[in-house]
């Protein structure tokens, strides 16, 4: 494994300071947060968001990382996000939604 002496994701270009909107999913039960997002993702709002989840406690219990990520790759795909990367802290994402129904593209 590499060694980097500064974390490779603080130099992307879309930092999380720079999101106009900030959903916190932060306490919220897995579904529950994944609902937010789901409505967030079809309101088709140009925009782009911070989403923050709770951290890895180390007490070997999922966070939000994997299926939250997973949820948004598809996203990608289908062209409703137009960027989504991990906040360097790996507790968040920073997107920029495209405000674009795919299905008319």
């Amino acid at each position: 494994m590499p060694y980097f002496d500064e974390n490779p994701l603080s130099r992307l270009a879309l930092q999380a300071g720079t999101t106009e909107i900030e959903l916190d999913l932060r306490g919220l039960p897995a579904n529950e947060a994944l609902a937010q997002v789901e409505s967030l993702l079809q309101a088709r709002q140009p925009s782009s968001v911070l989403i923050r989840f709770d951290p890895a406690r180390g007490d070997g219990r999922e966070t939000l990382f994997l299926p939250l990520g997973r949820r948004l790759l598809e996203a990608r795909k289908a062209g409703i996000l137009r960027s989504c990367l991990p906040t360097s802290g790996g507790d968040g994402y920073a997107i920029v939604l495209t405000g674009e129904d795919s299905a008319s593209t």
